[in-house]
């Protein structure tokens, strides 16, 4: 008997196993005959298209291999997770191992040398980082030092204005005999702060009663340089108000006018450059008793692209009108 026409027992064994595997999937397959049976029952043979079955098979394959890809992936997921601290931990295993066997004095020499040249470029890191910030910090004291120096500048400028405007007090002509004596009443001389000029006109009586009386001290303000606003303090705060000392006594300012605004406790308004504009002070409940102040302080503030801040000036003995 030929090897052609015999099988041998393990090919058998192959056989039995094939026709069985196969005898399995067609015991749960339907055939196409019983198919249409099932569908003229339900009455839908009808409706059967001749590629609705081809179209059914190729979705139900979709969907299996689908499924099949699905648990693949997981399978494949599921595995990395597992292998992967193994062969971390083998590998550094295997490092040690050739470390501790290949080593040699010269590659520890290049690995120490390598740690260091690690280090130094850490270190060398860090001193340009400190460079960088020592520049800065040189470009910011250059920059404070400017602004010193302008601000110099401009406290000299201020200084020889306000010489130049005042001008030195001619003697008051001897009376004489013949011809009686008269009170010569000269107005203060204008205030420049920072470019701008208040300038007081007078003080007048006001509002008199039987005890007390008003005073009401009007001046003019002018920026010479640019419009700029002002603030005109009545009485805003304890360090931010106006007032006048006499014989000792102090009167704060009750309200304040600036142009056409008008407040008891601040004004403000902008000045056109190189225009006057009128302000006011009023100081209520003073004795009937003073005729004259020896100062009025004026509390104001400047808001402007050169300076931002607080402007006090003083007039010294300053008659009263009627």
């Amino acid at each position: 008997m030929s090897s052609q026409n015999s099988l041998d027992e393990q090919e058998f064994k192959k056989l039995v196993e094939l026709l069985s595997t196969r005898k399995d999937e067609l015991e749960g397959r339907i055939t196409i005959d019983s198919v249409r049976v099932s569908l003229a029952e339900l009455g839908l043979s009808e409706l059967l298209v001749d590629n609705d079955i081809e179209e059914v098979r190729k979705q139900v394959n979709r969907e299996f291999r689908r499924r099949q890809l699905k648990s693949y992936t997981i399978f494949g997921i599921i595995l990395t997770i597992l292998i992967a601290p193994l062969a971390a931990y083998g590998g550094f295993k295997f490092k040690e191992l050739l470390i501790n066997n290949f080593t040699t004095p010269e590659t520890s020499a290049e690995v120490a040398s390598s740690s260091e040249l690690v280090k130094l470029e850490g270190e060398l890191a860090e001193l340009r980082d400190d460079k960088a910030k020592l520049e800065q910090q040189l470009k910011e004291s250059e920059a404070e030092k400017d602004n010193l120096a302008q601000q110099i500048e401009a406290l000299e400028n201020e200084s020889e204005a306000q010489k130049k405007s005042i001008k030195p007090d001619l003697p008051a002509p001897t009376p004489t005999s013949n011809a009686p004596s008269e009170t010569v009443s000269t107005s203060p001389q204008p205030v420049e702060r920072q470019d701008i000029v208040f300038e007081l006109q007078n003080c007048q009586k006001s509002n008199t009663s039987t005890t007390s009386q008003t005073i009401e001290c009007s001046f003019l303000i002018t920026s010479n340089r640019e419009n700029a606003k002002v603030y005109l303090y009545s009485n805003q705060s304890n360090t931010r108000r106006s007032r006048v000392v006499e014989a000792g006594q102090e009167y704060i300012a009750n309200r304040s006018e600036l142009g056409s605004a008008r407040n008891k406790y601040k004004v403000e308004n902008t000045l056109i450059k190189d225009t006057a504009m009128g302000a006011k002070l009023f100081f209520d409940e003073v004795p009937l008793t003073v005729n004259s102040l020896e100062v009025i302080e004026i509390s104001s503030y400047l808001e402007s692209s050169y300076y931002n801040d607080d402007i006090k000036l003083e007039f010294r003995n300053i008659p009263l009108s009627e």
